[in-house]
């Protein structure tokens, strides 16, 4: 591999791992001015949830890769500050679904604004044109990873 290639891919790492720290550090913030014991594994729970009107604890360890006994902790502590509920299947009583509060959807859609406005101001430093093309390459190395991935 040639000096030019290895410094490129130095400069990659370092801005990629530079934008995700503050992205996860912009939602840590916003997450910690909130009234609740919140993580941000409890915080990607609940917007695993949201994205569905309900989900299953099987699904949710899925998911995140955790496991059921870990999942079964963090959503009775979710439960406990009242940002999901459980609520048995009429049809098979040994199913239980799990779906947000109102709370629980007004925390996950204030934290999503906060995480669009990041991007958003980051976008906002390049031209419509750029954006365009940034989000296309970004596509194209995401798509030869997961061949990478998926062999």
């Amino acid at each position: 591999m040639d000096q030019q290639l290895i410094d490129k891919l130095e400069k990659l790492d370092q801005v990629k791992t530079s934008l995700f720290e503050l992205k996860r550090k912009l939602l840590e913030d916003k997450i910690s001015e909130q009234p609740y014991n919140l993580t941000i594994t409890k915080f990607l729970i609940l917007k695993f949830i949201g994205a569905s009107s309900k989900r299953m604890v099987a699904e949710i360890s899925s998911n995140l890769k955790l496991t059921s006994g870990a999942t079964t902790i963090l959503l009775n502590q979710l439960e406990d500050d009242a940002l999901i509920k459980r609520v048995r299947d009429q049809k098979d009583r040994r199913i239980v679904w799990i779906s947000l509060t109102e709370a629980g959807e007004t925390l996950v859609n204030y934290v999503i604004e906060q995480r669009n406005l990041f991007w958003q101001d980051m976008l906002f430093a390049l031209t419509p044109e750029e954006q365009d093309e940034y989000l296309r390459m970004l596509e194209k190395m995401e798509k030869r990873i997961r061949q990478t991935v998926d062999r």
